[in-house]
């Protein structure tokens, strides 16, 4: 696998990973808002797929300050966006994308990626 694909492949990962995390914390029984399931699918479809675009950039711009400056453009998007677009469709519930817009993807991404050891072909 080369290293792009590499690094895209966790950048989604960890995008995923964080979801899940979010999701298994939300309130569960009746009147407390969003069901887990619920928050995974506002995250995933509202947050997680309009990232896609973000991660293609980032993935060829892996120099620390673009991924400082690009992480913190996506999050300030997705919060702006999360404020405003998605209000009137989520209500209360909109505060799940933050924390989910908010996680430095690209430079989590580049850390693990960089802390990996490399791969050797094992057939050569």
């Amino acid at each position: 696998m080369k290293r792009e694909q590499l690094w895209l492949s966790v950048h989604l990962a960890v995008g995923l990973a964080w979801i899940a995390l979010l999701a298994s914390r939300a309130p569960t029984g009746p009147g407390h808002g969003a069901t887990g399931s619920q928050v995974a699918v506002m995250l995933l479809l509202a947050g997680w797929l309009p990232s896609l675009a973000l991660a293609a950039w980032q993935v060829k711009h892996r120099r620390w300050r673009s991924l400082i400056g690009s992480d913190l453009l996506g999050a300030g998007v997705l919060v702006l966006l999360a404020c405003t677009a998605y209000l009137p469709l989520f209500f209360f519930n909109v505060a799940w994308f933050l924390p989910l817009a908010l996680l430095p993807r690209g430079l989590l991404s580049e850390l693990l990626v960089h802390f990996l050891p490399p791969r050797r072909n094992a057939g050569r």
